[in-house]
């Protein structure tokens, strides 16, 4: 029986939750279930009484770190197979940096276009939604990166358009809402096509990642533009309908987001590193197979203006 488009994104993300659970009004946020399991198999940090020290008085008086987040780019963020727990690469980063620090984490489901100002706000104290740490970023948070992911395409099997990173012009591609796919890199390809007089790309902007590889298995895109772990992820996921350029455009360190100056990225910065040096985190990319983007040492980005 052929497959719904529905049926067919829950098989290239994983879930089908991912389409209808992708974040709350960005007026208000709530709490994603409990943290207290995402699978027997979850790599816990060890607790270091001299990296916690570094985490600021209040956080550390709090017990807690609240952290932005919510299902929808996955294998970073997306949800178990209860459809409720909050699980992915980055997530059981994030836990195992509270297990270094000795902290609890409480996951705030906001979208992602959401995030900076909820940490500008100090709505949350961290949020991890797979930013590309990009010099405008960094004029509004501070940033402790934690892998280095590349840009691609994912197009249906055999690419039948025959497109590339160079062959856009006059096809639609769509991107998720307030990444560097939609706000940086697409008016770059545009002005390309517009210099070598093609025609224009149609290009559609989606509230996730789940929304976007929706409109191209419905045929509404040609290609979805997102990062290369990501999509084939998806792509390894989609029956053979789907496959991943093997291009890579913009190689980009991704990073965990802060308020400007709270302090508690140095705190943060240290635990990833012990997770980096004792084996953790590269056992955590293993897992969810993007090992390829691990880091050697993680570090605090701020803006250097300031």
């Amino acid at each position: 029986m052929r497959m719904s488009v529905l049926a067919a994104v829950a098989a290239a993300l994983g879930t089908a939750t991912l389409l209808s659970a992708c974040g709350s009004d960005p007026a208000g946020s709530a709490p994603v279930a409990a943290q207290t399991a995402i699978g027997s198999d979850f790599v816990p940090g060890t607790y270091d009484e001299k990296i916690a020290a570094l985490v600021p008085g209040e956080i550390a008086a709090a017990g807690e770190i609240t952290v932005a987040a919510g299902p929808g780019y996955p294998p970073f963020y997306l949800l178990a197979d209860d459809q409720k727990t909050l699980a992915g690469a980055d997530i059981e980063e994030v836990r195992a940096i509270g297990d270094v620090l000795g902290l609890e984490i409480s996951f705030q489901d906001i979208k992602f276009d959401a995030m900076i100002p909820a940490l500008q706000t100090n709505r949350v104290d961290m949020a991890a939604g797979g930013f590309s740490i990009t010099e405008d970023r960094l004029k509004a948070v501070d940033f402790v990166s934690n892998f280095s992911g590349g840009t691609s395409l994912i197009v249906p099997v055999g690419n039948p358009l025959g497109l590339s990173l160079d062959s856009m012009c006059g096809h639609k591609i769509a991107v998720q809402k307030g990444t560097v796919y939609a706000d940086d890199y697409m008016p770059v390809f545009a002005e390309k096509c517009a210099a070598a007089g093609q025609d224009e790309m149609d290009i559609s902007v989606y509230p996730t990642a789940a929304d976007a590889a929706l409109a191209l298995t419905s045929g509404r895109a040609d290609a979805t533009m997102s990062d290369y772990g990501p999509l084939a992820y998806q792509a390894e996921r989609s029956n053979g309908q789907f496959e991943v350029l093997e291009e890579n455009y913009d190689p980009s360190t991704w990073g965990f987001a802060f308020p400007q100056g709270s302090g508690l990225e140095k705190a943060v910065a240290a635990a990833m590193n012990q997770l980096i040096a004792d084996g953790t985190y590269g056992k955590i990319l293993d897992k969810w197979g993007v090992g390829s983007g691990a880091i050697t040492e993680s570090e605090v980005h701020t803006d250097d203006a300031d």
